[in-house]
C-alpha cells in the first residue's frame, strides 16, 4: 500500500551520533480515510469499529499507543472517550504497520445523531526542539450515527408485552391441536368397539 494514501505526521529529525551523516528518524502515520461505522447504531449497543491503520514512518522502533480525543471542527456532537474502547499498545519497527482494533459501546441513554470524534496514533519517542520536547502523533476522524430503537434488530424492538401474547397463542393452538388427535383416536376407537359388538351379535344369531 503506497505511503501517499496515508495521512502521515511530519516526520522529526534528530542527531543521534556525533557523526553529521548519521542521522534517524522518528515518526508515525494512520490512515487518512476516517473510521465509520457501516449502518447506524442505537442507544444500548455494541460495536465493532472498523479497526484503525497505523505504521512506524521513522527509522527507529517505535511503541504506538491510540487514544480518541476530539481534534476535528464540525457540527457533529462529540463522543466521550469512554464510548470507544481500543486495542494494546504495538510495537513496531522501521516501515512495519497493523491495525489496531476499535470497540463502539453506546449508552441506552445516548441522543440520536450524527458524532464526530478521533483517534489520535502516538509514538513513545520525542524529539527535543528548542528546549522543548514534541510528541510524534497523527490522528483521523471517527464517524458514526445513533438512530431511536433499541439494539438487536426488529425482533428485540417490539413491544414487551407482544411476547408473552404470542406464547399464550402458540400454547393454545399445541392445546387444540393434542386435542383434535385425540379426539379421532378416541372416534376410532368407538368405532372398533361397535364393530366387535356387532360380529359379536351375528356369531350369536348363527347359534
Amino acid at each position: 500500500m503506497h505511503l501517499r494514501q496515508w495521512a502521515l505526521a511530519a516526520t522529526l529529525l534528530a542527531v543521534l551520533a556525533v557523526p553529521a551523516t548519521a542521522q534517524a528518524s522518528v515518526g508515525v502515520g494512520i490512515q487518512a480515510g476516517p473510521v465509520q461505522l457501516a449502518g447506524p447504531a442505537h442507544p444500548g449497543g455494541q460495536y465493532a469499529l472498523p479497526p484503525v491503520y497505523v505504521v512506524d514512518t521513522g527509522t527507529q522502533s517505535e511503541t504506538l499507543t491510540v487514544r480518541i480525543e476530539r481534534l476535528s471542527p464540525g457540527r457533529a456532537r462529540s463522543v466521550p472517550a469512554g464510548w470507544i474502547s481500543q486495542g494494546p499498545a504495538v510495537r513496531l519497527s522501521h516501515g512495519q504497520s497493523a491495525r489496531i482494533p476499535l470497540e463502539l459501546i453506546v449508552p441506552a441513554t445516548a441522543k440520536p445523531g450524527q458524532y464526530l470524534t478521533d483517534v489520535v496514533v502516538k509514538g513513545s519517542a520525542a524529539v527535543s526542539a528548542g528546549g522543548a520536547n514534541i510528541d510524534v502523533a497523527a490522528a483521523t476522524k471517527v464517524e458514526f450515527r445513533i438512530v431511536p430503537g433499541m439494539a438487536g434488530g426488529s425482533w428485540f424492538s417490539v413491544p414487551g408485552w407482544l411476547l408473552p401474547g404470542i406464547g399464550v397463542v402458540l400454547l393454545i393452538a399445541g392445546a387444540a391441536i393434542v386435542a383434535r388427535r385425540l379426539g379421532v383416536r378416541i372416534q376410532i376407537d368407538r368405532e372398533a368397539a361397535a364393530a366387535g359388538l356387532l360380529r359379536a351379535g351375528r356369531g350369536s344369531d348363527a347359534g
